[in-house]
């Protein structure tokens, strides 16, 4: 079975990446532009993986990924931002959280911790 991935970024520069280079991983992939669409989409579907910004311009992406964690306590959550402050490393540690990246960050990076949430390989 294919595993599936929510991409949730407001810039659509950055999910049309995300999606071409997980789906040329052979991944299921599905976006969404913001958090009220994500939660739509989780709406009758779950989903191995959610790839987070945490500026939303909605609701921020903690709370997102707060709210896929409650919906399904076993997907795993890669928050990604480009403010790598000291809050957001706080922030980052949090039990919804399972990885962070700092935007901007390396495709091959990304797709190492995709495949360890999805427990295909160890980086």
């Amino acid at each position: 079975m294919t595993d599936r991935i929510l991409v949730v970024d407001d810039e659509a520069g950055i999910r049309h990446l995300l999606q071409n280079a997980l789906t040329d991983e052979q991944y299921s992939v599905k976006t969404a532009t913001g958090a009220m669409d994500a939660l739509s989409v989780l709406e009758g579907t779950s989903f191995d993986l959610a790839i987070i910004d945490l500026m939303l311009p909605d609701i921020d992406g903690l709370q997102l990924a707060e709210a896929v964690r409650m919906l399904d306590p076993g997907t795993c959550v890669i928050l990604i931002t480009a403010y790598g402050t000291p809050s957001f490393e706080s922030m980052a540690s949090h039990p919804a959280i399972t990885h962070y990246l700092h935007k901007p960050f390396a495709l091959d990076r990304l797709l190492a911790l995709v495949r360890q949430c999805l427990g295909e390989a160890e980086v």
